[in-house]
């Protein structure tokens, strides 16, 4: 079987977190210690700001950035291509999430829906980078933002390292949520990271993420809860760090593979932007019909043993928590519901060898013709 999607620890990697782990034992402090500290600096360096807070998911990210945003009885403008943890802390954070359309090139928030679902009431936007790349409209977003006083929070969950006129993920809104899942550009097993160039909000997710702390767990300034980050799992983190670069370049080598391919059997791919700097945390095509997709999906699993993916489907607005919740017609979502249906993301890893890439093409153009 070919996974869609696998992490990758070399040898390298695994020497130094055997011997991180080492230390970490030995010095009987698993929380809170030189490793999430060395994660946080080198995490801050890379993306470009003055801080970053390592925390226990994205999920947590988020609402940690939403409550020091203050987003309660508030409207914070969400694409419903996301995870839907991405509306769920908007609620967590007691805020109310307005689902917004997206734009069929790039599948991220659509930017003239989010100027219609911008209301009096709006407090905040969370942008969300999809596949690897970072939503190419991101500074007129911003410039929007800034004019109407609306907090812009990124959701890089998808695009670690991608960038935009050599500015990256995380650092152009007033924060940058993050994500090391398993499938993730780098992972920590689990774990999530905060970058800000907001000094305020630092020291609040530093508290925020134990418990409220101040000084210590004896003084309690504010309801928080346990959102840490290990010190094994900031291991993780430094080490596939070091990689990202590397990891980033294998990708892209294997993204213009199957680019020449995709041309070649007249297959959709998302449009390239120039002035964006693509990571392909995934590589997803578009075929004509949603039932040309799964039946492709089948063929792929069932005959020839190969995963394929897709990107936030169904919708945050198709989930049944979220039809309950709202009153959505048809026409809320068209490019959502006509594009997402139809989207596969083929199988791209690491790891990946030139005989599993072939083999995957190979069998992608044999079920194309059954």
């Amino acid at each position: 079987m070919i996974p869609s999607t696998k992490p990758y620890f070399d040898k390298r990697q695994t020497k130094f977190i055997t011997s991180a782990q080492k230390e970490i034992f030995k010095s009987g402090r698993l929380i809170l210690g030189p490793y999430t500290k060395m994660f946080e600096e080198k995490f801050a360096k890379y993306t470009g700001t003055k801080f970053a807070i390592a925390t226990s998911s994205c999920s947590s990210a988020l609402e940690i950035c939403l409550r020091f945003l203050n987003v309660k009885n508030r409207e914070v403008i969400v694409p419903t291509n996301t995870f839907v943890a991405s509306a769920n802390t908007v609620i967590f954070a007691g805020g109310k999430p307005v689902l917004a359309d997206i734009n069929r090139e790039s599948l991220c928030l659509d930017v003239n829906d989010f100027k219609k679902k911008i209301s009096k009431n709006t407090k905040a936007v969370i942008v969300v980078h999809i596949a690897g790349l970072i939503h190419p409209q991101i500074k007129s977003i911003k410039n929007i933002c800034e004019k109407l006083n609306i907090l812009l929070i990124e959701d890089v969950a998808h695009a670690l390292g991608s960038s935009i006129d050599k500015q990256k993920a995380g650092s152009i809104g007033n924060a940058g949520c993050f994500s090391f899942y398993p499938t993730k550009i780098i992972t920590t097993g689990t774990g999530g990271m905060i970058t800000t160039n907001d000094g305020q909000l630092a020291r609040y997710a530093i508290s925020l993420r134990h418990h409220g702390a101040g000084k210590g767990l004896e003084d309690i300034q504010r309801l928080g809860n346990d959102w840490l980050m290990s010190e094994i799992a900031a291991s993780l983190g430094i080490a596939q760090l070091k990689e990202i670069e590397r990891f980033i370049s294998i990708r892209r080598r294997l993204a213009g593979i199957y680019d020449r391919k995709m041309k070649e059997f007249n297959i959709n791919r998302l449009q390239n932007f120039p002035e964006s700097h693509h990571v392909y945390y995934k590589y997803p095509i578009i075929l004509k019909t949603e039932e040309t997709r799964n039946k492709l999906k089948a063929i792929l699993k069932n005959q020839y043993g190969i995963e394929t993916g897709s990107i936030y489907f169904p919708s945050v607005h198709q989930m049944p928590l979220y039809k309950k919740m709202y009153d959505f017609k048809k026409s809320d979502f068209v490019v959502a519901d006509s594009v997402l249906p139809r989207v596969l993301s083929l199988p791209i890893f690491v790891s990946m060898t030139k005989t599993q890439q072939d083999y995957v093409i190979n069998s992608l153009k044999k079920a194309l013709n059954q």
